[in-house]
């Protein structure tokens, strides 16, 4: 897969009308495996949650939107103009509006029918992923009632990069995600990679299709998508077999992810090798001593704090791709709220007996639906740590009525977040605001 041309600098010069634009299968797929552009998730929403905390000398010492995230200030970014938790995802839209129009005007030989339409169905499951991170992250939790006013994120489904489009409603954005993801399960492959994870497949776009539904809380569609991935793959690691002492204890090709993604490089908070951000002491104690995701997760520091281990991505940055654990748990959330909690029960038992030390797991009953939901949220909070899910689901579950308020106490002030505050949803960064002249978020 070597290229003679540097796809970062493609990148920066795709505005002049004079670079040439590749059209060879290769050079297409060469586009999509740029790991550089592709795998990078928008880090704003975790740093903003709750499952770590700082000392107040150390946040002292954090880059000024790092401080403003963990204090939800109405201003994040200050003099900051470009934030790549916005910039990022519209890079790999673009990416894919290349490769997708590409397609359309070199259509494939007979042998290349195959490869041409992995790489469409590549090309439509990364520009849905993308625009998911961004509605996630700049706009509000899904309401019913308002999703066809509500402003959501401008949609480009075009190389054009000197057209700007409007802010889309959530409703449309949702269905062009739907849509992208729909078409992307029709033409990839059915088989997970089983190393080069930055590859999209037909269970992964199942797997984003079902964590979309549950977001949005249609629970039957997250469970039939949920049915659709596990019945092609379905792999559970067995912790037992994880070093509970390596620091590393995963790498990125462990066969339990079916696509690699991690939060942003340039946020110090979200690195794993962070020495100053410290896993919640309510969240941590949570874990029994016989559930080995205590020791995985986790690694001790100072006195009784502890922090996080390279996770899922076996790098310094969180995992935030799809796996297989996460989509047990939406089958099991979304079972438990169709009131097929005992089913909802079985699954969640099949991914736990798989995480604590053999023969010590008693599963896990409840006494009804409200029970079992419970138990499985609390659950996914412990599996899901620290890959990208909190913010989201404090998002949806305040949405919900739940009424969950963040705090943060230190230097004799305390700072809060209020259930569906707008500072859940993410300031536009001010240059994409000058140069298009889009609605800005309420702060």
């Amino acid at each position: 897969m070597g290229m003679s041309y540097n796809k970062n600098e493609f990148l920066d010069k795709k505005p002049n009308s004079s670079i040439i634009i590749p059209t060879k299968l290769p050079e297409l797929r060469s586009m999509l495996d740029n790991t550089q552009v592709f795998t990078y998730t928008p880090g704003l929403g975790e740093m903003g949650a709750d499952d770590y905390y700082l000392l107040e000398t150390n946040w002292q010492s954090l880059p000024f939107l790092e401080r403003n995230s963990y204090t939800w200030q109405s201003d994040l970014y200050g003099s900051q103009l470009n934030v790549r938790d916005w910039s990022t995802p519209y890079q790999q839209i673009l990416y894919t509006n290349i490769v997708l129009e590409q397609l359309e005007k070199n259509p494939p030989a007979p042998n290349e029918l195959a490869e041409w339409k992995d790489i469409q169905g590549s090309a439509y499951f990364l520009r849905g992923f993308a625009l998911s991170n961004l509605l996630h992250h700049f706009a509000p939790a899904l309401d019913s009632q308002t999703m066809t006013t509500t402003p959501g994120v401008p949609i480009r489904l075009t190389t054009n990069v000197h057209r700007y489009e409007s802010r889309s409603s959530i409703k449309d954005c949702y269905d062009q995600i739907y849509t992208d993801l729909q078409t992307a399960a029709k033409l990839l492959s059915s088989q997970v990679p089983p190393v080069a994870k930055n590859r999209p497949s037909k269970p992964a776009a199942f797997a984003q299709l079902a964590r979309i539904s549950l977001l949005t809380g249609q629970y039957d569609l997250a469970k039939k998508y949920a049915d659709s991935a596990l019945q092609l793959y379905n792999h559970l690691i067995d912790y037992n077999s994880i070093s509970t002492t390596a620091l590393s204890p995963f790498d990125r090709s462990q066969p339990e992810i079916w696509y690699f993604a991690q939060a942003m490089s340039e946020y110090s908070i979200l690195l794993t090798i962070s020495t100053i951000v410290f896993a919640d002491t309510t969240l941590y104690r949570s874990y029994h001593t016989n559930d080995l995701r205590r020791s995985i997760f986790f690694r001790p520091l100072t006195g009784n704090q502890v922090g996080f281990k390279r996770g899922y991505s076996g790098t310094i940055l969180s995992f935030t791709g799809l796996a297989t654990d996460e989509i047990y748990l939406i089958r099991a959330e979304a079972l438990a709220r169709l009131g097929q909690w005992q089913s909802g029960l079985a699954d969640l038992n099949t991914l736990l007996i798989k995480r604590w030390r053999t023969g010590t797991f008693v599963p896990i009953n409840a006494v009804n639906a409200a029970d079992a939901l419970e138990k499985i949220l609390q659950e996914r909070r412990k599996e899901l740590v620290w890959r990208g899910h909190r913010w989201l689901d404090l998002k949806r579950f305040n949405r919900q009525g739940r009424s969950i308020q963040l705090t943060r106490k230190f230097a004799g002030q305390t700072f809060t977040l209020d259930p569906n505050h707008p500072k859940y949803v993410f300031a536009i960064p001010e240059n994409e605001i000058i140069q298009s002249g889009i609605i800005q978020n309420p702060r």
